[in-house]
């Protein structure tokens, strides 16, 4: 998560400072958290972000 978090921050740091466009920096980092956090992977994170606990049992079910 730590990952996540540092990359998409940086990555919209990098492209605010280079376009001078919030709404372009959003969207590129809109489609870098599609690309990277598939939807089980996403389900998890947004738990964890929540305070759930995170059910390992169907780690690769959708």
């Amino acid at each position: 998560m730590a990952f996540w978090l540092a990359s998409s921050l940086a990555m919209l740091v990098a492209v605010y400072l280079a376009s001078h466009s919030v709404i372009a920096a959003a969207a590129l980092v809109a489609a870098y958290n599609s690309w990277l956090l598939t939807r089980p992977r996403m389900k998890r994170v947004f738990k964890r972000l929540r305070g759930e606990t995170v059910d390992f049992s169907s780690y690769y079910q959708d």
